[in-house]
């Protein structure tokens, strides 16, 4: 048995639902649990944030549906409109953290990285970003400076995360799925607290 977490670092509904996917987890950290980047911010969506003119509405809906705050830093970088996004980046970044950290820990990382983002306002296309959380994580900052610096030489943009997740058919994120000898179920469904998830898991698990 394993979760599927299908999301975008980029994107503002996944760090809602990452608060209380977070919480869900912490009782649940004996499932494996595979992060999958689906690329919303590539190609010629690739471009500066102040070019997405509904972003500062969709985020009052965020934060209504999941009563979470968007940091100061980010709201500036929101108000400048000049960062660009691009999804490239953190899906290779959180593919090379996972080479460093226990597999139990990496929805706690992938929420703080977008903290970096919507909280501080920090850009994860940013090498240092990353580095902040070093300490945190107990992850050797030279190896990972190292190994982010060669892996963002990659110009390429179709990450392997992107075509899994076109080949699975995922059309919108968050998406979580528990995965089941060969059989998924949707874990998410419409829920607002850590409570709503542990029901959709007890619903499902009774099938097994």
């Amino acid at each position: 048995m394993k979760i599927l977490y299908f999301w975008d670092a980029y994107c503002g509904w996944c760090y809602g639902f990452d608060k209380l996917f977070t919480e869900f987890y912490k009782n649940h950290t004996d499932i494996e649990i595979d992060i999958v980047s689906g690329g919303l911010f590539i190609g010629e969506n690739s471009k500066k944030i102040g070019e997405y003119t509904n972003i500062a509405e969709g985020n009052k809906k965020i934060s209504e549906m999941y009563n979470i705050e968007f940091g100061e830093g980010y709201k500036k970088v929101l108000e400048e409109g000049e960062m660009v996004l691009n999804s490239l980046h953190p899906a290779i970044a959180l593919n090379t953290v996972k080479e460093f950290i226990t597999n139990s820990k990496l929805l706690d990382y992938a929420y703080d990285m977008q903290c970096k983002f919507f909280v501080e306002g920090k850009s994860l296309s940013d090498i240092a970003t990353y580095l902040e959380l070093c300490d945190k994580y107990e992850i050797d900052s030279s190896d990972l400076a190292l190994k982010l610096t060669i892996a963002f030489k990659n110009t390429n943009p179709i990450h392997p995360d992107f075509l899994r997740t076109l080949n699975l058919g995922i059309e919108s994120y968050p998406t979580a799925v528990l995965e089941k000898d060969g059989e998924y179920y949707d874990l998410r469904g419409y829920a607002t607290e850590p409570e709503d998830i542990e029901i959709h898991y007890n619903l499902i698990a009774k099938r097994f």
